[in-house]
């Protein structure tokens, strides 16, 4: 009986140090880069930013113009309702670099500079097996941030829709990829094309010999906290009916793609999913009160996009939300971990951006990441601190070229076991 019981513990252990040797600890990270564009891209923007607009009487509109009481792009006024001829679902407004409220002209020396502290940033703190982006141009704009210029990475992106594009990039030890696909369901292609959203994008890893399913989105902005009148999902208003929309085709991703392999799904859902988490029950995740984990009835509204989404039916789908931490200070720590309950309004959030603490402009609540129940946490998943790199400073008498931010959103990271 001795003997029998040895052999028992031996194979007992030999069945355990196996199954431990064939799990993989993978790094995982989720990172919106803030109207990103390839140096080429930029040098072009830069131009058409810097040419001179003069009001047109006759369609209300600034347009480049040699004539008139012209001034250039970097002095207009811009916003969702700038009166200017220019589009913006291919490039982007000449806004984006501003410090205290002002616009901050940019340079290519300047521009070139950023991708430089973002590749330095992505090789020091970053370090991901994994990597979504948001807001990046496409494969060019990416490569040129990564370490030793994307040479150890391989990405998947694409061209289309509009220049707020997606990226998924993954180091090439980890293996290859079976499929690259841009997920056009959560673009909402049947509203008019200039009310259409940004497309998911997906890749399935093969990872020793094991597929891993990815999923990055930017969903719909401005519908973020279910704790404040204008975030309220099934409320009215031009942002949350959109979003709402996006609801169904992400849902039939993960129910469809989590059948047979570990999901993961992370990007900007410009939604606060802590606040739906602690403030929805289940049974107020639909309007009518119906089971979230029964099939979505045609015209019924959703009040909780998380909680629809992962109901855990069918239970391949189930999804945990690693909650973010902040701990690069006290302060910073408290806030975050309040926040997850509480609304707090930019004003209140304005320690978080403060170059001694994370120092992005949208430093949490917008990022989330969810992986499949089948993939353990290491740690916490954690914002990144960008710090000093979070802000943009206008050039002066010493320095000719500004200092650009890297981004207005803070990286999110988190270990799993595969």
């Amino acid at each position: 009986m001795k003997l029998h019981f040895i052999l028992a513990l031996l194979v007992s252990v030999a069945m355990t140090n196996s199954k431990s040797a064939d799990a993989r600890d993978l790094t995982l990270a989720t990172w919106n880069l803030g109207w990103h564009l390839s140096q080429a891209e930029a040098k072009t923007w830069i131009k058409e930013c810097g040419q001179p607009f003069a009001l047109n009487q006759a369609t209300g509109l600034f347009e480049p113009s040699m004539t008139g009481q012209a001034k250039p792009g970097w002095e207009l006024r811009w916003g969702r309702n700038a009166k200017i001829k220019w589009d913006i679902a291919q490039k982007p407004p000449c806004d984006v670099f501003q410090s205290n409220f002002k616009i901050v002209p940019v340079t290519e020396s300047a521009y070139q500079k950023r991708a430089q502290q973002i590749s330095e940033f992505i090789r020091s703190n970053v370090d991901a097996d994994i990597i979504a982006f948001q807001e990046v141009s496409g494969e060019t704009a990416v490569r040129e941030v990564l370490p030793n210029s994307g040479a150890d990475y391989e990405v998947c992106s694409f061209d289309a829709f509009k220049v707020q594009r997606l990226a998924i990039a993954w180091k090439r030890s980890l293996g290859s990829s079976t499929d690259c696909v841009v997920e056009k369901p959560l673009s909402l292609p049947h509203l008019d094309p200039t009310d259409q959203v940004r497309p998911g994008l997906s890749v399935t890893l093969q990872i020793d010999g094991k597929p891993l399913r990815i999923l990055t989105v930017h969903l719909k902005s401005s519908c973020v906290s279910p704790l404040e009148d204008r975030g309220k999902l099934d409320g009215s208003g031009d942002a949350c009916p959109i979003l709402q929309q996006q609801v169904r085709p992400l849902e039939a991703w993960l129910e469809a793609r989590s059948a047979g392999a570990p999901a993961v799904l992370m990007g900007d859902f410009n939604r606060n999913v802590s606040h739906e988490e602690n403030s929805i029950g289940p049974s107020k995740v639909r309007a009518n009160g119906s089971d979230p984990a029964s099939p979505l009835p045609a015209g019924v509204l959703v009040r909780s996009l998380s909680g629809e989404v992962n109901d855990g039916a069918p239970e391949d789908s189930a999804l945990t939300h690693l909650d973010p931490q902040c701990p690069v200070n006290a302060v910073a720590k408290e806030i975050c971990e309040r926040s997850k309950r509480e609304f707090f309004s930019q004003e209140a959030l304005k320690p978080l951006t403060r170059a001694d603490s994370l120092g992005c402009r949208n430093p949490i609540g917008l990022d989330q990441m969810f992986v499949s129940k089948s993939l353990t946490a290491i740690a916490p998943a954690t914002k990144l601190a960008i710090g000093r790199f979070g802000g943009t400073r206008p050039a002066n008498q010493d320095h000719p070229d500004p200092l650009l931010a890297i981004s207005d959103h803070c990286p999110l990271k988190a270990t799993v076991r595969f």
